[in-house]
């Protein structure tokens, strides 16, 4: 990415209210065994940016991450470890094209049956009404604790 676009991404492309939609539904998967592939490609850029904060060592999917299909992989695997109970998205803000999202997902282990709440943040890029950048932070403590 060039520097003159850092200081003046492109528009959002969508109003805040479609904006809001759009990422409670990227954010909620209607399947809990992860995401509809036609609905990420409807939401996010092709070449979309994702990173996950964490440990690598301890985390596989932590770290930077580049295309839709790797998005999806990602999300995939989440769920083969992971049986998504119930989910709150506590609140969603939006400054033109960057969004920020507070939510909690309650989780059960696959491997061990331990359950756990964890706090999540997702902070998103809209560009041309594409997801084109997410950075998420979560509460790995919990997430290890419950793989053992």
């Amino acid at each position: 990415m060039a520097f003159e676009n850092l200081l003046s991404p492109r528009p959002p492309g969508l109003d805040r209210r479609e904006i809001i939609r759009r990422c409670e539904a990227f954010l909620t998967f209607p399947d809990l065994r992860g995401p509809d592939p036609t609905l990420m490609r409807e939401l996010c850029s092709p070449d979309v940016v994702c990173e996950f904060i964490g440990d690598k060592m301890r985390i596989p999917y932590a770290g930077r991450h580049v295309g839709v299909e790797t998005l999806e992989r990602i999300i995939r695997t989440i769920a083969i470890d992971f049986e998504q109970l119930d989910q709150t998205i506590w609140e969603i803000l939006v400054d033109g094209g960057r969004v920020a999202a507070r939510r909690t997902v309650e989780w059960r282990h696959r491997g061990t049956g331990r359950r756990g709440l964890v706090e999540l943040a997702d902070f998103a890029r809209v560009e041309d009404g594409l997801i084109v950048e997410l950075v998420e932070f979560r509460d790995s403590i919990t997430i290890l604790s419950m793989a053992g």
